[in-house]
């Protein structure tokens, strides 16, 4: 996405018509309000012009999809099951959770679920990045060597000397750790709190963007198999494990962001798991047409 949108009322019917195509069910007004950051009033006054082009539908429960305009250039939508198993990772560690494709070039963000602890600051669905190390990491052990080569491109020179064992550790433990460092631990905590407390809406594109690229910057040091291991108190920003399509391919990340400041092991591990099952339960959602479930 550019760092500074032309047209902000433009930017918002982009991410109404992102958020309706990958959803596997109709949405409120009020929901897609609250996934997206922006006032009611605003989402009611460009879906009625949305719904009168065409571009979406509402149906008979008050809900709204993609309409019969834009059908023919509707990819396949996501099992309903996604948006709840994601809702439920949020719902059970209290922090915010988001689901992406992940792409050669890039990664799109297709669904966000905020925590009671901690909203996902900023991000909204249809958010897109290059993909840039380490941002893919969690599936880039599953990806072609021709990909894994490009990726590999991009970090500085002291990331790509700790690339090969940070691939695999997340092969052999199924997930991808990160951490900020330790003197940036409470810039990170702060950051994260005022574009939460901002929202995306009120936050104009370009510093959303700036802001964003700062809080990951801070946040991307990968956990070292030690760090993983260790009974010490470190810092955690988040966590991400791949989700494998019908093909078998590791095409969609599932990411919960704790950014905490200061965690034990036990809670570690438990966002772990957390992370790993909610994982694996998406991809059974997005594989069972293949088993013919």
């Amino acid at each position: 996405m550019p760092d500074r949108s032309a047209s902000p009322p433009t930017r918002r019917v982009v991410d109404i018509v992102s958020l309706l195509a990958t959803s596997g069910e109709p949405i409120s007004v009020a929901g897609i309000a609250e996934r997206l950051g922006i006032a009611r009033a605003t989402a009611t006054a460009i879906l009625v012009e949305l719904d009168a082009a065409g571009w979406v539908v509402r149906d008979p429960a008050r809900g709204y999809g993609i309409g019969p305009a834009l059908v023919g250039l509707r990819g396949a939508a996501l099992p309903q099951d996604v948006g709840e198993l994601l809702a439920g990772l949020a719902a059970r560690t209290g922090y915010g959770a988001t689901f992406s494709r992940i792409e050669p070039d890039r990664l799109t963000v297709l669904d966000v679920r905020h925590g009671v602890d901690r909203a996902v600051p900023g991000i909204p669905v249809g958010h897109r990045i290059p993909l840039q190390f380490p941002a893919g990491a969690s599936v880039m052990p599953w990806r072609p060597a021709k990909e894994q080569n490009t990726w590999l491109n991009t970090a500085d020179e002291a990331d790509q000397r700790i690339v090969g064992a940070l691939l695999a550790l997340v092969r052999e433990r199924g997930v991808a750790v990160f951490r900020p460092r330790a003197d940036d631990a409470g810039l990170v905590d702060l950051l994260a709190d005022l574009l939460g407390a901002v929202g995306s809406e009120l936050l104009r594109p370009h510093l959303r963007t700036r802001a964003l690229r700062q809080l990951a910057a801070l946040t991307s040091r990968p956990f070292t198999r030690a760090e993983l291991d260790s009974d010490e108190i470190l810092p955690l920003s988040y966590l991400a494990a791949p989700v494998f399509d019908a093909s078998g391919t590791a095409a969609y990340e599932v990411q919960l962001g704790p950014l905490q400041v200061a965690t034990t092991r036990v809670e570690r591990d438990e966002f772990v798991d957390a992370t790993r099952s909610a994982a694996a339960e998406l991809t059974n959602a997005l594989t069972a047409g293949r088993h013919g479930k």
